[in-house]
This record gives C-alpha cells, sequence and structure tokens, in this order.
C-alpha cells in the first residue's frame, strides 16, 4: 500500500469516528429523564464513548504496525480464514460446556478451572489473528461495496468498513405488559451472567410493572462497530455488512429517521438485514471461491406437513399472546408464553424467556417470526423488483417516513408492470 494511500484512507476513518464519537458524546443525556430500563441496569451500563476511543486508538496501532511489516504473512492469513468457522464453533461450544458447569452445582471447582483454561485458550487463538483477519476481512467486504457502486469519497469508500470482533454489550429492552410495544432500551456490559439478567428483568418488573428482557446482540453500531467473535465466515460477513449500512445510512434520511416511528425503526433494521445478508454472501462466495447453497432441513420422519417450522411456531405464538393480550388477560397471555418456550425446547430450541419484551426486541426486524408487520414481505417485494442491492439502497436511503416507502414500493411496481407490457 503507497504511503499516500494510506493516510488518505486513516485520515478518513478518524474523521468518521469523530463524527460518531461527538453524537454519543454531546447529547442532552445530562438533562433527560432516566428511564426504567437505565435505572434497572444501573450497575451493568455499557460506555459506548469509552469503547470506541479505546478500540479505535488500538486499530490504528495495529494498521501502524502492519504498514511498517508486521502482523500475519499471506500463508498465515489464509490459514486463519480457512480455520474461522471451525474456530468460532470451537469458542462457542467451549464457552457453553463452561456455563453448563458453572450452573451445575456437583461441577467440581477443578472442572470449572479446566473448561475455563480451555475457553480461554480458543480465546487466545483467535486474539493472535484477530486484527489481521478483521483488517483483511475490512478490505473484502470494502471491495463488495465497491463493485455494488458505494466508493469514491477521496478515492475511499465512506463510511470506510472498520469492525471489531469480540462479545458485543447486551441490549436490556422493556415494553407494556398489557400490550408488545417496544419502549426503551439501554446497552448492559457483554460480561453479564444469567442470574443478573435475571435481577435487572425483575427489579424493572417491581419497580415499573414493565416487561423486561436481557439479550445478547450480534453486532451494534458503534464505530468500529461490534461483530460478535464466535460466528462462522459466512454469519461475520452478513454482520460486517449489517453494521456498515447503519453507518451509511447515518449520513442519509432512512438512517437519520430510524427512531421517528415504528415502521421507520423496522425499516432500517429489516433493509439492513436484507442487503447485509446479501453483501455477506457475495463477499464470502468470493473470499472462499464456493457458491452458496442454502442450508436445507431434512424433517424427522416421511411426514413432510408435519415436519417442525421454528418460524411458523413463533408466528403462531405472537398472534396467540397478541389475541390473549387484546382480552385483557396478561397473566394468562405470561402463562402461554411460557408453555410455548417449554414446547420449543422438545424440538432442541432453547431460548431463556419468552415474554412481551422478547417480541417487542425480535418485532423490530420484519423478516422476523416474531414480527406481525407487513413491511418485511415489502421489503423482500422491493428487492425483486431491482436489479441488485445497490440500486436497492440507492432507491430507499432517500426515505423520511413509511409513506415514502409505500410510494417508493408502487413507483417500483409500476415500473416493473411497465417493464413486463412493453416485452
Amino acid at each position: 500500500m503507497k504511503p499516500r494511500g494510506f493516510l488518505l484512507r486513516w485520515g478518513v476513518r478518524f474523521a468518521l469516528f469523530l463524527v460518531l464519537f461527538s453524537s454519543f458524546m454531546f447529547t442532552d443525556g445530562d438533562v433527560r429523564r432516566i428511564n426504567p430500563a437505565e435505572r434497572a441496569g444501573a450497575h451493568h451500563l455499557f460506555s459506548i464513548p469509552g469503547w470506541e476511543a479505546g478500540n479505535f486508538l488500538d486499530k490504528w496501532v495495529n494498521r501502524v504496525t502492519s504498514f511498517l511489516g508486521f502482523g500475519l504473512s499471506a500463508e498465515e492469513l489464509d490459514a486463519a480464514i480457512a480455520r474461522f468457522s471451525d474456530l468460532s464453533t470451537e469458542i462457542r461450544d467451549a464457552e457453553g460446556a463452561r456455563n453448563r458447569a458453572i450452573a451445575d452445582p456437583e461441577t467440581s471447582p477443578e472442572e470449572v478451572e479446566r473448561l475455563e483454561v480451555e475457553l480461554q485458550a480458543k480465546r487466545d487463538e483467535r486474539g493472535r489473528t484477530r486484527d489481521d483477519l478483521e483488517e483483511r476481512l475490512e478490505a473484502e467486504v470494502s471491495s463488495t461495496l465497491s463493485d455494488q457502486g458505494f466508493g469514491g469519497f477521496g478515492g475511499s469508500l465512506w463510511p470506510p468498513v472498520d469492525f471489531r470482533m469480540e462479545p458485543p454489550p447486551h441490549i436490556f429492552v422493556t415494553s407494556p405488559r398489557d400490550q408488545i410495544r417496544r419502549l426503551d432500551s439501554v446497552l448492559l456490559s457483554p460480561g453479564m451472567t444469567g442470574t443478573q439478567a435475571f435481577e435487572i428483568e425483575q427489579q424493572v418488573l417491581e419497580q415499573s410493572g414493565l416487561s423486561g428482557i436481557v439479550l445478547p446482540l450480534g453486532g451494534v453500531a458503534t464505530y468500529p462497530t461490534f461483530v460478535r467473535d464466535d460466528n462462522s465466515l459466512l454469519r461475520t460477513l452478513d454482520l460486517v455488512g449489517h453494521e456498515w449500512l447503519h453507518a451509511y445510512l447515518f449520513f442519509n434520511p432512512l438512517g437519520q429517521n430510524i427512531n421517528a416511528s415504528t415502521e421507520m425503526n423496522i425499516l432500517n433494521e429489516t433493509i439492513a438485514s436484507l442487503i447485509g445478508e446479501e453483501l455477506g454472501v457475495i463477499t464470502w462466495e468470493r473470499l472462499t471461491g464456493e457458491e452458496f447453497e442454502e442450508p436445507t432441513i431434512e424433517p424427522d420422519g416421511e411426514d413432510v406437513p408435519d415436519a417442525f417450522s421454528f418460524d411458523e411456531f413463533m408466528r403462531e405464538t405472537r398472534q396467540g399472546t397478541d389475541e390473549i393480550l387484546a382480552n385483557g388477560d396478561i397473566e394468562g397471555a405470561e402463562a402461554y408464553m411460557e408453555s410455548r418456550r417449554i414446547e420449543l425446547q422438545e424440538h432442541r430450541y432453547f431460548i431463556r424467556k419468552i415474554n412481551q419484551a422478547w417480541f417487542a426486541f425480535n418485532g423490530t426486524y420484519g423478516d422476523s417470526p416474531a414480527s406481525v408487520s407487513p413491511i418485511g414481505g415489502q421489503v423482500d417485494e422491493l428487492r425483486t423488483l431491482v436489479s441488485d442491492v445497490g440500486d436497492m439502497l440507492r432507491l430507499t436511503r432517500g426515505i423520511s417516513s413509511y409513506d415514502e416507502f409505500l410510494e417508493v414500493l408502487e413507483e417500483a411496481r409500476e415500473t416493473a408492470e411497465g417493464i413486463s407490457a412493453a416485452r
């Protein structure tokens, strides 16, 4: 890399960092109210500005040392990419084994310590290659974005792709108990235990009468963005694209109006999910030289219509919960959600808690079975009416309201019908 290109690239990154860092630092936080979620999670709050400052500087140091010739060789980096998904699985499995051992009162301290050592060894292996892996994957995703027509600011992609692989914070979300509606949310420490999560959820229930849920996140649109360190290579590339889109939309009407309404929140997340997944697949195929195939799940037995569908089950659960709540039966709805959670375990789906807040958070994503919004299907339809994800993003980034999105969708339908009629 030429010195001028290196300095330009990182000058752009530094400028973006200052913009996003300032957006978190200089707010009216001293005069706004402390919401119930913040009050319940006060002892575990996560500082975005502090994390951004420390990690941005760390990544600068790594770029400089790489520029000077240190870091992994090309062969070592290729080997690290080839091992990426397997190592991620090993980290997840080791963490699960450690957590189960801690939860089992019959497990000896020596066994817990052994599992801790195994988990740390896996994380240390990832840590030795993390900085160089991040740099390589950032370059690959940037190349995909450039191919889609998103390069050009001073010769660099804006905003630059910049992410950090590590456990992201948890999110604590609240909802009224008499309806499923997302109220407040706050980021909490990534090192929280299940016991601490339960205590916070119980506290917001007792103090404010709200349903609350603490959930892990796959990524967070900070700068650098958070991306979990235990995902497969494909899922990591998907999340990198998803979180980059949030940073990109920060400078466009669609992202600037993300909190203007529930519909705009769902629209932002659904578009970022759809485009992020497609960018991830494109990048993964180029990086691995393989062709992506949608995974197929073979049903148990020969009676295909009776095969269990998680999506259908959760959609039925959401609809059933809404109906019970509409009749004013809060306790009945909560008992129903718990019974459905237990039933899921028979199909080997283990969810710690399902409540109003769980549906309120997951319903933010229009492509989720927890959502009852039509936006997921509408975004999918719009994608079929445009040529590629680049056109999809250019068509939607200027939208300021849900009504504007519906207008864009209708125009795309009319254009497609006109082209079809002309053939």
